[in-house]
């Protein structure tokens, strides 16, 4: 469907305007056209020819000066605003924009937040329903680090100590949740290919069983703040667990943003966030 078509009708009423969904067109950021929209805010990422093309009002967007990178533009309006309306002269611009400069059909992701409505504006649009389903490894063999925070960083609060086990810890999780064979018992690598030793040297680890499971999809993030409180709710209080969301990136596949929290062993109502940031 086109952008356009988002804009008109029962569609941009009834999902937009009154009700709550989260879309992303196809492509890559940085390199194609792209066009998102969560909580009614709409985002336009474009090359230069058809910014210029479309008449609207943007800023520039990407890293200055970076090799082989054209200039690109970033443009937003609030669809929710009272001004985004047919004959309001801002709204008027966009849809005029919509059957010109950017009238070509996209491939859409889309999940609706709200109570679906009957009949459903998108049915006529024929899309293709996926579910996301849980996938449960269980008994992952795993030679695991010391998990509790050490007591030195507690006692010290040095930011040294506390930067060198976040960042070991992070590493180690990240591993796990890859499955890497760098994590599993007796693993037997040359260390000419790989130096990644598991922290804690060969008398601080141990071996364990995990479970990881995993959901993959156009999730929102209120759905995953509710997977982490019946996480958080059904496990014992004393027992460790990590959880982590990892959004559509946004340029470079491996630079995209990351969230992790991460309950130590034996310390309920403690916790450790790793927020990591991608390159826009």
């Amino acid at each position: 469907m086109t952008l356009r078509q988002v804009l008109e009708g029962d569609f941009f009423t009834e999902y937009i305007k009154i009700g709550n969904v989260m879309m992303v067109s196809e492509g890559k950021i940085g390199v194609d056209n792209v066009i998102s929209l969560k909580d009614g805010k709409l985002t336009m990422y474009l090359d230069r020819e058809t910014y210029e093309q479309a008449g609207l009002v943007g800023k520039p967007h990407g890293v200055k000066g970076a090799r082989g990178s054209q200039p690109r533009w970033i443009v937003e309006y609030d669809l929710r605003s009272p001004s985004a309306l047919h004959g309001k002269k801002g709204f008027d611009r966009l849809v005029y924009a919509c059957k010109n400069a950017l009238k070509a059909p996209r491939t859409w992701l889309f999940s609706n937040l709200s109570k679906t409505v009957n009949p459903d504006p998108i049915a006529q649009y024929h899309p293709t329903t996926y579910t996301s389903k849980p996938a449960v490894t269980q008994n992952m063999a795993t030679n695991s680090p010391p998990l509790g925070i050490p007591s030195a960083v507690l006692s010290d609060r040095s930011r040294q100590d506390l930067g060198e086990y976040s960042t070991e810890l992070y590493e180690w999780l990240s591993l796990v949740r890859l499955k890497s064979p760098r994590v599993e018992p007796h693993d037997n690598i040359d260390p000419y290919l790989s130096t990644y030793t598991v922290p804690g040297g060969t008398n601080g680890t141990n071996g364990s069983q995990l479970c990881k499971i995993t959901w993959q999809g156009f999730i929102s993030p209120g759905w995953a703040a509710n997977i982490l409180a019946e996480l958080i709710k059904t496990l014992p209080p004393k027992a460790w667990c990590s959880f982590s969301t990892t959004p559509f990136t946004r340029g470079v596949v491996g630079l995209g943003a990351d969230y992790t929290i991460f309950r130590p062993p034996n310390s309920p109502g403690e916790y450790i966030l790793w927020e990591i940031k991608g390159h826009e």
